[in-house]
């Protein structure tokens, strides 16, 4: 298993981000010791996935990590991507600057949202307990270590016993000729019975050379809380993009993630639930659309530690010219989880003859009593279905656009985050059509569109099909 060259990446540059942000010794121990797990773990640890760690591929040392010092004016540096409606609202501006809009019904709720080394001023007990015991572990994945070791920016999202934030709190980064690389941090944390709704944008407004954005984001979902987090990724293709998001799932809680991915050149994502308490419940949703060269490596893991739990997670993606995907995947139900219910799809189509996927889910179950069942598949455009638009007056190219956009709605139509449901085809569309569009309210989308919005689909069983494990 080659390792990748890391010479770049030294405990002085450690050192060099503590100082900067003024950090506690046992934070500069932390990154330390993730260092040393990035300078040692493999790109894949699995032998399942060695032979597709290719795909993913890139010199790291080519992107500086410096700590940031540029100065944002985030009225310049967001021109033209507001309307000035936005409320509930995470301003980012590349790696440097966090400004935080708040409506006074969330102002006065109690939630609080603060940057990473705010959180780290204000309550470094909390945020001491959560790296200690970090979800995104530096000894699991590559680039998680890198993030953990390497962070220079980040949210922190704390919503309090018994609170419900019912419309969409917003964190948009937009990318502008970044001088260090992007690497963020985003926690939530949902205290017994709360509820949450967060939407994650990532644009590219300008960059002039290729630039690398690292996220992490760990959902705490305590005993019957809710929480919808989705997130959009319309990077441009000079960006390198790294991803690592987990799951703690209590007692009863209900926790769905969203992961649209469109733009990058290279996407590695890793998506993990972990299903910790009695009746939990999780549901993942990723859709990718990859064309020219693009490369996409997702990895996506549902772990049952207790019983009578329910995870789900459904991947598609549609593949052009020369762009290449893999999705990797794994039901683990330990032993002592009883009852449990998984499920997990992965489906992808090719348009063109140079593009190629593939998809290895897999089983891991070390009990009785369960549902889990896992699928895969990857297809051609169906010609028959081009010529039967076609001989309805579409041509070739709306006729396949319309098939891709029917093979992603079965997913797309199940995304609880309404504006992300609303706008993902909205997107694909623009991608489809070589533009880079954004998110947009219902207003713009109706006016520009003049369709009603997608219904939302609940309650379908995904174990009313066919079962690869049954007992």
């Amino acid at each position: 298993m080659a390792l990748q060259p890391v010479g770049a990446f030294t405990d002085e540059k450690v050192e060099a981000l503590v100082s900067a942000f003024g950090e506690p010794s046992w934070l500069r121990d932390f990154r330390l010791e993730s260092l040393k797990e990035f300078q040692k773990l493999p790109l894949e640890i699995s032998p399942l996935y060695t032979k597709y760690a290719g795909i993913s591929a890139f010199d790291p040392a080519k992107f500086p990590v410096e700590p940031p010092t540029e100065k944002i004016d985030l009225r310049s540096h967001y021109g033209g991507y507001l309307t000035g409606r936005e409320t509930n609202i995470i301003l980012q501006g590349n790696s440097t600057t966090i400004h935080v809009d708040l409506d006074e019904a969330l102002a006065d709720s109690g939630l609080e949202v603060l940057s990473i080394h705010e959180a780290l001023s204000k309550k470094e007990g909390v945020l001491k307990g959560i790296f200690q015991d970090k979800l995104v572990k530096s000894s699991g994945e590559k680039y998680a270590a890198f993030n953990n070791a390497f962070f220079n920016s980040g949210t922190f999202i704390h919503v309090p016993e018994g609170v419900e934030i019912g419309s969409p709190l917003r964190k948009i980064l937009l990318v502008r000729n970044p001088q260090t690389s992007i690497i963020d941090q985003t926690v939530i944390l949902a205290e017994d019975a709360s509820k949450l709704n967060f939407l994650e944008e990532l644009y590219t407004s300008a960059s002039e050379a290729p630039y690398l954005s690292s996220n992490i984001l760990e959902v705490r979902a305590a005993a019957s809380s809710h929480v919808d987090a989705s997130s959009l990724q319309l990077l441009d293709d000079r960006a390198t993009y790294l991803t690592n998001k987990e799951v703690g799932a209590a007692n009863d809680s209900h926790v769905n993630i969203t992961s649209i991915l469109l733009g990058s050149q290279i996407s590695r994502s890793r998506l993990n639930f972990d299903l910790n308490g009695r009746g939990a419940t999780t549901e993942g949703f990723e859709v990718f659309f990859c064309n020219g060269k693009q490369r996409y490596d997702m990895e996506s893991n549902l772990y049952h530690n207790s019983p009578d739990t329910t995870a789900a997670l459904h991947a598609r993606g549609v593949l052009k010219d020369e762009s290449q995907s893999i999705f990797k995947g794994m039901i683990k139900i330990s032993h002592s989880a009883k009852n449990s219910n998984s499920y997990l799809a992965h489906h992808a189509m090719l348009l063109d003859k140079g593009a190629r996927s593939d998809g290895i889910p897999g089983l891991d179950i070390d009990t009785n009593e369960v549902k889990a069942t896992h699928s895969a598949s990857v297809a051609q455009v169906d010609d028959e279905q081009v010529f039967y638009l076609m001989a309805r007056g579409l041509s070739p190219d709306e006729a396949k656009k319309m098939i891709v956009i029917g093979f992603f709605e079965p997913v797309l139509s199940r995304i609880p985050v309404e504006m992300a449901r609303e706008g993902a085809k909205f997107i694909i569309e623009g991608k489809w059509y070589g533009e880079r569009r954004r998110l947009i309210d219902r207003q713009e989308l109706m006016a520009i569109t003049g369709e009603a919005p997608v219904e939302v689909k609940h309650g379908s069983d995904v174990f009313e099909r066919h079962y690869k494990y049954r007992t």
